[in-house]
């Protein structure tokens, strides 16, 4: 028997082979399976579990409720003037500049802290006059914009200059 002859039987011999194996790691995963899925069946019927499910449920809710009765409605209002005032100057400050674009909506989530997030909306085209689109506003303000840092102004009222602005990004 030739060398090849002999390659080639072994190769088949253990195509076979790896067939069987291959076949009998099917059956028994499918077994697996199986009993996997009668325990998880069972365990979902059980009222032990479908009892700690619904206690479980009304803890939730309790505290959801809890929690949305804590918020002050003085401080939500507060955020609410404020979120609105900063929509205000951000508007002006957009039409003063001519961009076609305003903040249009207002979001807050009712959360401890609050969440503020706000909606830009297109109010005009670009070719109307005055106004131009975000690409030449930014085209323009890197052409003329001054060295000077910026003071921001936060939700709380607070002014925070450029170069304390990066030392506390630095820090955070």
């Amino acid at each position: 028997m030739s060398f090849l002859e002999r390659a080639k039987q072994v190769a088949e011999q253990a195509a076979t082979t790896a067939a069987k194996v291959g076949a009998e790691v099917g059956r028994e995963a499918a077994k697996v399976g199986a009993e996997v899925g009668k325990q998880a069946a069972t365990t979902v019927r059980d009222p032990a579990t479908k009892a700690r499910a619904e206690s479980a449920l009304r803890k939730a809710k309790h505290g959801f409720t809890t929690a949305l009765e804590r918020i002050d409605p003085k401080i939500l209002a507060d955020v609410v003037i404020k979120a609105t005032s900063l929509q205000e100057r951000a508007n002006a400050s957009l039409r003063a500049r001519g961009s076609v674009y305003r903040i249009s909506e207002i979001g807050i989530g009712a959360a401890i802290p609050p969440s503020v997030t706000f909606t830009i909306a297109r109010v005009d085209e670009p070719d109307a006059p005055g106004l131009m689109d975000s690409s030449t506003l930014l085209a323009v303000d890197a052409a003329g914009a001054p060295s000077v840092e910026e003071t921001v102004v936060s939700l709380d009222g607070v002014a925070v200059q450029g170069e304390e602005l990066e030392e506390l990004q630095a820090q955070a």
